[in-house]
């Protein structure tokens, strides 16, 4: 089991099961953020980031310090909780405290895994990087212009 991925991987796999939890509990009374929310816990939250813990480890030339993989994990994770309190709270200033987060958690990501195999995979997880950060100023903008 590799270690430094295990963080990663065990968040992304609790967020997609709180996110069907909190779908079978609002199934019969759904409201629009919340089924965004639920869609960004398993997407983002879940899929997403048990891909890049993955990746990371797998591109990386050497183990990265423990320290540098939770500090990842808790700036990735402050990230998430700011962009969805931000969003369900209708807080302009916590979305975009959020999404700074994240997005300094995405760079984080990127610079780590620079000098590991390069490759298609590698270009890949750069690729999955580049979007996610895009599609995290595209959300400011439809949060605030999509009213």
């Amino acid at each position: 089991m590799d270690t430094a991925a295990t963080p990663f991987k065990t968040m992304g796999v609790i967020a997609i099961i709180a996110a069907g939890l909190i779908a079978a509990a609002i199934a019969h009374h759904p409201t629009q953020p919340m089924v965004w929310m639920v869609a960004y816990l398993v997407l983002v939250t879940g899929v997403v980031q048990y891909a890049l813990g993955t990746g990371q480890s797998a591109l990386t030339a050497r183990p990265l310090a423990m320290s540098i993989v939770w500090g990842q994990w808790l700036l990735l994770n402050l990230g998430h909780a700011g962009v969805i309190g931000g969003t369900l709270l209708s807080s302009l200033g916590m979305l975009i405290l959020g999404t700074v987060l994240y997005d300094l958690a995405m760079l984080w990501f990127a610079w780590s895994a620079r000098s590991g195999m390069s490759g298609l995979r590698r270009t890949g997880y750069w690729l999955l990087i580049t979007v996610m950060m895009a599609s995290s100023l595209i959300g400011i903008a439809l949060s605030q212009f999509g009213k």
